[in-house]
């Protein structure tokens, strides 16, 4: 079995503190800190040893640096995705439309996670539903709005901001990720990569993986008590 070190929040680690943290580690070294500093967006690092995940867990905690032990078949998994290439935002549902224009209507209630980011090289848009039992993605250059009047003569950045606004305002109780964040706090319509990036893929899912392992932490929690 081996483990993964999870963040107890979204502020990355001091370079310092990895670096002398990965020197007891035969699976990261001092120069991998600036990478994973740079790329900690929840997940520090995966498939460890557990003796060495607890030797790394116990020198950041001596630069009090908090993260979790977590076995790694614990932590969610995100399925195969299916492709959509448009979205239509009904009072009852979410329909989306494949690229034959099959649609597929899934109620509010069932959504989990919107993610929204922007890898260096396409903006991507994630839906989560469920416990991570179904997922939907597409990309602004791919999707279309025209199952959607009121986005008409609209930029596609522009859309896609209106579209998670709204999305949020009809399923309030969907998790979001700092992109979906971002635009939902009052980013600008123009250039929106600005406000959605990440430094790498890796990144936004591990972030996706992060946000729906503590959001399952804190129903389980809430349930024992």
């Amino acid at each position: 079995m081996t483990y993964a070190l999870l963040q107890t929040s979204m502020t990355p680690p001091p370079v310092e503190a990895l670096q002398r943290a990965f020197r007891s580690s035969d699976s990261l070294s001092a120069a991998d800190a600036v990478f994973v500093a740079d790329d900690a967006f929840g997940i520090l690092a995966r498939d460890l040893p557990e003796d060495e995940a607890q030797h790394i867990a116990a020198s950041l905690a001596g630069e009090n640096v908090t993260v979790d032990i977590v076995a790694e078949g614990d932590l969610p998994r995100l399925p195969d995705a299916q492709a959509f290439a448009s979205i239509q935002l009904r009072e009852e549902c979410i329909r989306l439309f494949n690229a034959r224009e099959d649609a597929t209507d899934i109620p509010y209630k069932g959504v989990r996670l919107i993610g929204v980011g922007y890898d260096r090289e396409e903006v991507r848009l994630e839906i989560i539903f469920g416990d991570a039992v179904l997922r939907f993605n597409t990309t602004l250059d791919s999707i279309h709005f025209h199952h959607n009047p009121e986005f008409n003569g609209r930029s596609p950045g522009e859309n896609l901001l209106l579209l998670v606004r709204r999305f949020r305002q009809l399923a309030p109780h969907v998790l979001l990720n700092r992109g979906a964040t971002n635009l939902c706090s009052g980013a600008p319509v123009e250039h929106i990569e600005d406000f959605v990036a990440y430094p790498r893929t890796s990144a936004f899912f591990e972030e996706i993986v992060w946000i729906l392992w503590r959001a399952r932490q804190t129903e389980n929690a809430a349930q024992a008590g």
